[in-house]
C-alpha cells in the first residue's frame, strides 16, 4: 500500500513526499525489489544522481538478474560525468541486449568523454549498424574519427549527419573543422 502511495506522489510530481514514504515503507518492511527501484526513480526525478546509483544498487542486490537496473545505473552515473563507471555497466547490459542502438550510443559517448577513441568508435559502429541515420550516431563517430586523426573519414561522417539534421550548428561547425584539417 504504501509503494502505491508513494507512485502516486510520484506521478504527481511531489518527489519528496514519495521519497519519504518509500524511505519508510524499506525502513519498516522487508524492503523489496520495487521499493529500492521506486525510489532511485524519486531519487532520479529530484537530480539526487549519487543517491539514485545506491537505491538502484540496492534493487539489484534484490534482483541481480535484471539488466535494465545496469542501464538505469549507467545512464546515473553519466549524469555525474563519471564516464568509465557508466561505461561498465552498459557493457554488462549491452551483453544481454546486443541489439539495443541507444545503448551502444551511449557506450560509444562514455568512450569518447573517456578519451578510449577506439572503443567509442567500435561502440558507435554498432549503434550505426542497427540505425543508420541517426545523426547523434553520426556525429559521434566523426567526432571519434577526427580525434584519431582519421580526417577524411570524419568529414564524410559528418556530411552524411548534415544532410540528415541540415540545421545542427555543431554537426556543420565539426564538417568544417574536418575540411580544414584535411586541406592542412
Amino acid at each position: 500500500a504504501m509503494v502505491t502511495i508513494g507512485n502516486i506522489y510520484n506521478d504527481m510530481g511531489r518527489f519528496v513526499e514519495a521519497e519519504n514514504i518509500f524511505i519508510d515503507a524499506i525502513n519498516c518492511t522487508n524492503p523489496t525489489f520495487q521499493m529500492y527501484y521506486q525510489l532511485a526513480m524519486t531519487y532520479g526525478n529530484q537530480g539526487k544522481f549519487m543517491s539514485t546509483i545506491l537505491a538502484l544498487q540496492e534493487a539489484l542486490i534484490l534482483a541481480p538478474e535484471d539488466v535494465e537496473i545496469k542501464y538505469q545505473i549507467a545512464v546515473a552515473f553519466m549524469e555525474l560525468y563519471n564516464f568509465t563507471a557508466a561505461a561498465d555497466y552498459f557493457e554488462e547490459y549491452i551483453a544481454q541486449h546486443p541489439k539495443d542502438e541507444i545503448a551502444f550510443f551511449l557506450l560509444g559517448k562514455c568512450y569518447y568523454k573517456i578519451g578510449d577513441y577506439p572503443a567509442a568508435l567500435l561502440a558507435l559502429q554498432h549503434a550505426k549498424d542497427i540505425l543508420p541515420n541517426d545523426h547523434r550516431i553520426l556525429y559521434y563517430l566523426g567526432k571519434s574519427y577526427s580525434a584519431l586523426g582519421e580526417y577524411s573519414d570524419a568529414a564524410l561522417t559528418f556530411r552524411k549527419a548534415q544532410k540528415i539534421e541540415p540545421e545542427d550548428p555543431e554537426i556543420y561547425f565539426a564538417l568544417g573543422k574536418s575540411y580544414y584539417r584535411l586541406n592542412k
